[in-house]
């Protein structure tokens, strides 16, 4: 079964994991992953068997203002934007937009934001 949908075990118990465990969407895996594209994790959910039951995924909690990731707080969600953006605030006081869900990204992957390009520099 691994190896025909190009995950390997180890990945396809992953892709559950983040799927059920953390509610993450379709979408956001192969990212997550580095791996793959959403056509690639369905069907790999789909060859484990995983139903699309609500009852058993957790949902992510929504970004809501004034939640903080790291040293970056959600001030307001852009409502002009065509895909999801907030107005985040660094713990030095830069402002600048950002994709929220670079800011829930695990810890070792290479998007992951937790401070703005300043702190980063220093």
């Amino acid at each position: 079964m691994g190896k025909k949908s190009g995950f390997t075990s180890a990945e396809i118990e992953e892709i559950k994991r983040l799927y059920l465990k953390e509610g993450r969407s379709i979408l956001q895996i192969p990212k997550i992953l580095g791996k793959g594209s959403e056509n690639s994790v369905r069907n790999a959910l789909y060859k484990a068997k995983v139903k699309n039951a609500s009852e058993e995924r957790t949902k992510l909690d929504r970004f809501k203002p004034e939640q903080t990731y790291g040293n970056i707080t959600l001030i307001k969600k852009l409502t002009k934007s065509k895909k999801l953006r907030y107005h985040v605030r660094c713990s030095c006081g830069y402002e600048f937009d950002i994709d929220p869900f670079r800011l829930t990204l695990p810890e070792n992957h290479k998007d992951r934001v937790t401070a703005c390009q300043r702190c980063n520099e220093s």
